[in-house]
């Protein structure tokens, strides 16, 4: 008798790692697509704790820039795709927010992930930039769809052929163990950006967006033919002499995290802005569409 007591007080002890009770489910996404290296050194670095169960769903292909667009007017193949550092991968024709949002809504919808990550991206999104980020919109539809989730960006170098996300994913390890132990309040999502090259990192800063104009940020004309201006995007940084930004703490050696929230609602802006409640509303005629005329019409 009293061995089947011991037995059953210590049944939970083996039962809860059996099951996984301490596993922290990752699902990890991009937008540089399913075959880029960063995604795949994030997934290396993820491998090497063995209570991370990671899955993978990204992009068939390359799908920069396009913030939070959603691919809906199609049927999306979700495709088996071949073993990522041994995590269970997937890749869908879509946009990178369309992918996370189809990891978390079919993939992963009996077996939700505790933290979503985005990246690592080739290239910074920093200051204005992380508005148009792929990879930023990712993190930003998980959150929408009620998770947490964190961007990763790796500042890019267009001399160096070989970008450091390994050393970038190594960096990035601590603070997906810290969101682990503390999570993100509900509603905000974690933009980091880690520096080039890894000798010149000098550690993590919280840092507030920047909102410094890019130095270069429109179109030129490359050609015209017959009639039609074939047009190239031209791009870059802004020069991060702004103190407290990311944009700033990146160019002097640190890795920005960047706190940002769904709420973009500028609540200084109420005082200025009470006397649009004082509007009066324009009568029936002055509307500018006859509603009564329309239905009139509309009985004929």
């Amino acid at each position: 008798m009293k061995k089947s007591i011991l037995i059953l007080l210590l049944l939970p002890t083996f039962v809860a790692p059996l099951f996984g009770a301490d596993t922290y489910r990752i699902l990890l996404v991009n937008d540089d697509g399913v075959d880029a290296p960063g995604i795949a050194a994030m997934a290396a670095a993820l491998a090497t704790d063995p209570s991370i169960e990671v899955t993978i769903v990204a992009p068939t292909e390359q799908q920069s820039g396009k913030g939070t667009a959603l691919t809906i007017h199609a049927d999306l193949p979700l495709r088996p795709h071949q073993k990522i550092a041994g995590f269970r991968t997937w890749s869908v024709d879509a946009t990178p927010a369309t992918t996370a949002r189809v990891g978390l809504s079919v993939v992963l919808a009996d077996n939700p992930p505790d933290l979503v990550i985005s990246g690592i991206n080739k290239g910074e999104n920093v200051g204005r930039i992380a508005w148009y980020s792929g990879t930023v919109g990712a993190a930003r539809e998980a959150v929408l769809a009620g998770f947490t989730s964190m961007a990763v960006s790796l500042q890019l170098n267009w001399a160096d052929p070989h970008p450091a996300f390994e050393d970038a994913a190594r960096w990035v390890m601590p603070i997906i163990q810290a969101l682990r132990d503390n999570p993100l309040p509900k509603g905000v999502y974690l933009n980091v950006n880690v520096p080039q090259p890894p000798e010149s990192i000098r550690g993590y800063r919280l840092c507030r967006m920047g909102l410094e104009a890019p130095q270069v940020a429109g179109f030129r004309v490359l050609r015209e033919e017959n009639g039609v201006r074939y047009l190239k995007s031209r791009w870059a940084p802004a020069h991060g002499t702004d103190p407290g930004s990311d944009v700033a703490a990146l160019h002097q050696g640190w890795i920005s995290m960047t706190p940002l929230h769904l709420d973009s609602t500028d609540y200084r802006a109420f005082p200025r802005l009470e006397n649009l409640m004082n509007l009066e509303l324009p009568a029936q005629g002055e509307r500018g569409d006859d509603t009564a005329g329309a239905a009139e019409s509309a009985q004929q």
